[in-house]
């Protein structure tokens, strides 16, 4: 394992000696400190991370006390609830518009087909 560490020899009669050789050329002074990237700046220090984390935690507790307030409970019964619920919707239901014999369904189909054709061509004169 020290072989590791070191320079280790290659076997010269192999015939990917020189390719390899030639890699480990090119790679021997790398990596280079000038191709590192440049530390960071404009980092917060210590002490605005913190108050920073001071006034986040103060703004969670703020948001969990508006929330305990709130009554979650429901003040009538869930049958109640239900049916106020169904009654809205029946109220504010909209019928959607069908087509209820075969030949509404037929004339509906025959109108889109019409709607669909291609206008007829634009007659242009000859030069």
């Amino acid at each position: 394992m020290a072989a590791c560490a070191t320079n280790p020899t290659s076997e010269s009669s192999s015939p990917l000696t020189p390719r390899i050789e030639q890699i480990v050329a090119e790679k021997r002074d790398y990596p280079r400190l000038e191709d590192f990237p440049a530390a960071p700046v404009n980092v917060p220090d210590a002490a605005y991370v913190r108050s920073s984390v001071g006034q986040l935690q103060q703004s969670q507790s703020a948001l969990e006390t508006q929330v305990a307030a709130i009554d979650w409970a429901l003040t009538e019964s869930a049958d109640q609830y239900v049916a106020q619920i169904r009654e809205r919707l029946a109220r504010d239901q909209v019928s959607i518009p069908t087509a209820d014999t075969p030949a509404q369904i037929e004339a509906f189909a025959e109108s889109l087909r019409q709607r669909a054709k291609a206008p007829p061509p634009i007659d242009r004169s000859l030069r």
